[in-house]
C-alpha cells in the first residue's frame, strides 16, 4: 500500500517531539534515573529524501531535514553505542588505593597533584583506551557508513559542510593564524605554570598534567568559602535575571567536582542545569558557563519558528554565550567588584585563568586541524598519529595515539568550541567599549544581552555578529586578549 505524503508541518512536529524526547532521555540519564523507551527514528531514507524535496520546494530552510538526519544516524549508531556504554561503565583504572572508574578519569585528575599519579593513571587509561577502541570505531562506522553509502555524502566533512551550510574547509587556515599568532606567548606562560604547579618540565608533560592543570584546584586556598549558589543568586537578582523560583529553569546543585551541563528539554520553557556544588574556583567557571547556555535559552522568544529556536546545527553562538560568561566569573573586574577578592590576588587568579584560555583554544583549534583532515578519510583509525603530533606541537603536551578516538567529538563540535572562544571575546571587546569592564552590572547592557538571546537561533554566529555588532568574525581582538598576559615564575611563587 502506498504510504501517505506527510506536510512539512507534520514533520516539523514528528521531529520536534522527537528532539525533546532524546533531551528528556539525556536529562534521566544525567541525574541516574531510569530512562524511557529509546528514541527511534521511524521513518526510512526515501522518507528523509522527500522531507528535502519538500522542504525546498515550499521554500522552508533545512533545519528540519538535517535534524531529522541526525536522528536517523543516532538510531543506527545506537546499537553500538549501548555496547560502548556498557563496555565504558565497566571499565576502571586503579591508582594506588583509588579506583576510578573510566568516565569519572577527568575529575579524578583535576584533584591528582602528585605527578607519578597522573603517570599511572595515563598508563592505565592507555590500556583501557587500546581495549575499547574497537567498541567506539565501531560506533563511528555505523555513522560514516550510513551518510556515505547511503546518503551519498563524501565524508564525515561533507556531511557537517553541507548541514552547517559552510566551508569548514575554511577554518583550517584560521586555527593556524590562531596558534601561529599566540605561539611564543602561550609557550613562556604554560612552561612556566607546568614546572611550578605540575612539578615537571613541559617537554616530559602530558595531556593528564594539563588536564590538572587547568581544573585550578590549586588555586583554591584563594576562593572565597561564603562565595556559594545563595550569592551568585544574587548577582543575577540584582542585574534582574533571578535564579530562584524560575518556573522554565530548574538548578539541579549535586556532588562537587561533577561534570555540568545545560538540557533544554523545551526552549525556552524547560531548561535544567546540572551542576556541583560550589567549593572552588573550576566548580564557578562550570556553573557560569552552564548558567550562559540556560539564559540564552530562557530568553529565547517563545514566538519564533521551531527551527530558530530548537534546532540547533552550530552550536559556536550558544558557545560565544556561555563562554562569555564563564571568561566574565574569572576576571579581575567581577573578582574584585562581586567576590571581593584582594585586586593583587584578583589580577594572579584572573591572570593564570588567562593562561587556561589560551590553552584550551590553542587544544581545540588544533583538534579542528586534526578533525578537519582525518575526518576527510573513510578510515578514521588512520588519523590517530597525526592527532598525537598535531596535540605535542601545538600544546606542549603529550597526547597518546590510541586515546584518539575518545577525544574525537560528533558533528565538528570541536569547530564551534573553537569560534565560541573568539566570539566570546569579540562579544567582550564589544561590551566593554561600550559599557565598561564592569559591563556585568550595568543595567543597558544586560538589557542588550536579553535582546540578543530573544533571537534564539535566527544567526549564527558570525551573522550575528555582523548584524548585531557591526563587526567581522576575526581573532585579532581574541589574540589580543590573550597575549597581553604572560605569566612569570617570580608572580606563580607569591601564591602557590
Amino acid at each position: 500500500m502506498k504510504k501517505e505524503r506527510r506536510s512539512y508541518q507534520q514533520w516539523l512536529e514528528q521531529i520536534y517531539f522527537l528532539t525533546k524526547k532524546r533531551r528528556l532521555r539525556d536529562l534521566n540519564i544525567q541525574l541516574g534515573k531510569p530512562t524511557a523507551e529509546a528514541c527511534t527514528a521511524s521513518y526510512e531514507p526515501s522518507d528523509l529524501d522527500e522531507l528535502k524535496q519538500l522542504a525546498i520546494s515550499s521554500n522552508h530552510g533545512l533545519e528540519v531535514y538535517y535534524e531529522a538526519l541526525d536522528h536517523f544516524l543516532r538510531t543506527k549508531a545506537e546499537p553500538f553505542q549501548a555496547m560502548l556504554t556498557t563496555w565504558m561503565s565497566g571499565a576502571k583504572a586503579y591508582v594506588r588505593d583509588s579506583v576510578i572508574p573510566f568516565n569519572d578519569a577527568i575529575n579524578w585528575c583535576q584533584n591528582a597533584s602528585d605527578p607519578d599519579d597522573r603517570k599511572t593513571l595515563a598508563k592505565e587509561l592507555l590500556a583501557l583506551c587500546r581495549f575499547l577502541t574497537q567498541f567506539s570505531h565501531a560506533t563511528w562506522e555505523a555513522i560514516l557508513s550510513t551518510l556515505i553509502e547511503t546518503f551519498g555524502f563524501k565524508s564525515y566533512l561533507h556531511y557537517n559542510e553541507e548541514k552547517r551550510n559552510m566551508s569548514i574547509r575554511d577554518e583550517a587556515t584560521v586555527a593556524q593564524e590562531f596558534l601561529e599568532q599566540t605561539k611564543d606567548s602561550y609557550f613562556d606562560s604554560i612552561s612556566a605554570l607546568t614546572s611550578k604547579v605540575a612539578k615537571l618540565p613541559l617537554e616530559e608533560s602530558s595531556r593528564y598534567d594539563a588536564i590538572y592543570l587547568l581544573g585550578l584546584r590549586y588555586l583554591d586556598h584563594l576562593f572565597p568559602s561564603e562565595f556559594n549558589m545563595a550569592r551568585v543568586e544574587k548577582f543575577f537578582e540584582s542585574i534582574e535575571i533571578p535564579l530562584r523560583d524560575n518556573r522554565n529553569l530548574k538548578i539541579h546543585e549535586l556532588s562537587s567536582g561533577r561534570q555540568s551541563y545545560c538540557i533544554p528539554v523545551e526552549i525556552p520553557g524547560e531548561i535544567h542545569v546540572i551542576v556541583g556544588k560550589i567549593s572552588g574556583w573550576l566548580d564557578l567557571e562550570s556553573l557560569f558557563h552552564e548558567l550562559g547556555h540556560a539564559f540564552s535559552f530562557l530568553y529565547t522568544d517563545p514566538n519564533l519558528p521551531v527551527e530558530k529556536k530548537d534546532f540547533f546545527h552550530s552550536a559556536a553562538l550558544p558557545e560565544s554565550y556561555a563562554f562569555l560568561f564563564q571568561t566574565m566569573c574569572m576576571s579581575k573586574p567581577f573578582l574584585v567588584e562581586i567576590m571581593g577578592i584582594d585586586p593583587e590576588k584578583a589580577s594572579i587568579v584572573s591572570g593564570i585563568h588567562r593562561t587556561k584560555w589560551t590553552t584550551l583554544a590553542r587544544r581545540y583549534a588544533a583538534k579542528l586541524l586534526v578533525e578537519i583532515r582525518n575526518f576527510d578519510n573513510v578510515d578514521l583509525l588512520e588519523g590517530k598519529q597525526y592527532y598525537s603530533e598535531v596535540m605535542k606541537r601545538e600544546t606542549g603536551f603529550s597526547y597518546q595515539p590510541d586515546t584518539y578516538l575518545f577525544d574525537l567529538m560528533p558533528d565538528f563540535y570541536t569547530l564551534d568550541y573553537f569560534r565560541g572562544f573568539v566570539g566570546a571575546a569579540i562579544i567582550e571587546d564589544f561590551l566593554n567599549s561600550n559599557f565598561g569592564e564592569k559591563w556585568f552590572v550595568n543595567p543597558e547592557a544586560c538589557k542588550l544581552i536579553k535582546k540578543w538571546w530573544s533571537k534564539g537561533n535566527s544567526h549564527e554566529l558570525s551573522g550575528f555578529l555582523e548584524v548585531e555588532l557591526k563587526k567581522p568574525f576575526d581573532i585579532k581582538c581574541f589574540v589580543e586578549q590573550l597575549t597581553e598576559v604572560n605569566l612569570q615564575k617570580e608572580t606563580l611563587d607569591r601564591v602557590l
